[in-house]
């Protein structure tokens, strides 16, 4: 970046040398002005074209880190339930379980450690210190169905969040 500010000081020095030359020869002002617009907005441009090579598409860096990733599976807060959650989990290629958990719009993810805990009628789910506070999940023998624990400990029952919507996640939280 510190390359591409000093090409544009120099294009700038070397525009104002270009004007004076042109100006002692005995072309007009104007005459010589005009060139050097068209100069320097050639030379932006290329400048322009070049400095869009070097940025990454943040569609193409999304898609290596979707790459990386393994669907662990899904849930979702089931219709009519009082409140939207999802939750997400992957493996990445070290191994790590990553989370990506929405309740309500606030989106929180992360490598975080689960310990198994109950509700208050018994029941044991993995419980999750991300964030945004304590919540939690549970597969029931189906893989496709379960419960979420709210960061407020409500239990809700869950349906599964298939793995296109756990991918369109991953692309929020990298800003797609």
């Amino acid at each position: 970046m510190k390359s591409n500010v000093m090409k544009t000081i120099v294009m700038g020095a070397c525009a104002v040398m270009l004007v004076a030359s042109v100006t002692a020869c005995g072309k007009s002002n104007e005459a010589a002005a005009e060139e050097v617009v068209e100069q320097v907005a050639d030379a932006t441009q290329e400048e322009a074209e070049a400095v869009a090579e070097e940025m990454p598409n943040l569609e193409d860096e999304i898609q290596k880190v979707q790459d990386t990733l393994t669907f662990m599976g899904g849930l979702k807060t089931a219709d009519g339930a009082d409140k939207a959650i999802d939750i997400a989990m992957f493996r990445n290629e070290n191994g790590d379980i990553i989370y990506i958990y929405d309740e309500a719009g606030n989106l929180d993810y992360g490598m975080y450690t689960t310990e198994t805990t109950t509700t208050a009628d018994g029941k044991e789910y993995a419980k999750i210190e991300g964030s945004i506070g304590t919540y939690g999940y549970y597969f029931n023998e189906d893989l496709v169905t379960g419960i979420i624990v709210d960061t407020t400990g409500k239990v809700y029952d869950a349906v599964e969040l298939d793995e296109a919507g756990a991918r369109e996640y991953v692309s929020k939280t990298l800003g797609g």
